[in-house]
């Protein structure tokens, strides 16, 4: 790869990024998890490297969306604690088939199907029940789960389809090239 020109680089990485594509399943698993827990839907939803957007819709009633400080703090906590805290697991030093899960101590380490986009989706209402504050209501703190998971969507897409990734790619699976950036066979 290093012996390329800088322009048969350029043709090497556009002709890989043309097959590139990015498995959105685990993020997929992650939205269908929040929904199943929050009652939200979202829908019309796309993102690529550069952009994102998304719609949904809130089945809390009026009421509940307008919740908002201490409120919608133990609102949350008396209804969601189980889904966003999961006790912590402890492993025997000897023996890893020998584990224990405490009745104190807690964990929010990916929750939701144990994919690293699962912290993207949540941290919005960790950071809420650290310090909430009296502006942001339910219907708020919703928009912000969604957001922030489809800005790590964004992201991940462009750092999976980025020339660095492309030549991690090809190192990893050996690919050579003709001295156009064909890749030779």
């Amino acid at each position: 790869m290093d012996e390329l020109s800088d322009n048969a680089k350029e043709n090497a990485y556009w002709n890989w990024l043309k097959g590139f594509e990015y498995d959105a399943s685990d993020n997929r698993a992650t939205l269908k998890a929040f929904e199943e827990i929050f009652k939200v839907k979202v829908s019309r939803w796309n993102y690529d490297a550069h952009t994102y957007n998304f719609q949904f819709t809130s089945h809390y009633s009026g009421e509940e969306e307008e919740l908002c400080g201490v409120r919608l703090l133990k609102f949350i906590v008396n209804n969601y604690w189980h889904s966003l805290f999961k006790p912590k697991t402890y492993w025997h030093k000897k023996d890893f088939h020998k584990q224990r899960r405490s009745r104190i101590s807690v964990t929010n380490d990916c929750v939701l199907t144990g994919y690293c986009a699962d912290m993207d989706i949540l941290k919005p209402i960790y950071d809420f029940l650290k310090s909430p504050d009296k502006h942001t209501n339910l219907y708020d703190l919703m928009n912000d789960c969604i957001d922030s998971f489809f800005r790590f969507c964004r992201d991940d897409v462009e750092y999976a389809s980025n020339e660095e990734a492309f030549e991690r790619d090809c190192e990893a699976n050996g690919y050579e090239f003709l001295s156009n950036g064909e890749i030779f066979n």
